[in-house]
C-alpha cells in the first residue's frame, strides 16, 4: 500500500491520521462508528434546546415590555 491509501484526514481538525484510527491524535476526536451517531444526535438535540429556550425568553421579554407600555402609564 501506498502512504495516501494508508492516510485519512481527520473530519473534526483536517489533519492527516491513519486510514484505521479510532481517535485522532492531534485533536482526539473519538472516530469509532457508533460516537458519530451519539455526537449528531446530542448536537441536534443541543439546538433544539437552545433554539426553544431563546423562543421562551423571547417571548417573556415581550410580555414584559407589553404590560409596560400598555398599564403601567396608568
Amino acid at each position: 500500500m501506498t502512504v495516501a491509501k494508508m492516510s485519512q484526514k481527520c473530519p473534526y481538525c483536517k489533519e492527516t491520521i491513519n486510514a484505521g484510527a479510532t481517535r485522532c491524535k492531534h485533536c482526539h476526536a473519538d472516530l469509532s462508528a457508533g460516537s458519530k451517531k451519539k455526537a449528531s444526535a446530542l448536537a441536534n438535540l443541543d439546538n433544539f434546546r437552545t433554539g426553544f429556550l431563546c423562543g421562551i425568553l423571547f417571548t417573556l421579554i415581550l410580555t414584559v415590555l407589553g404590560y409596560f407600555h400598555f398599564f403601567a402609564g396608568e
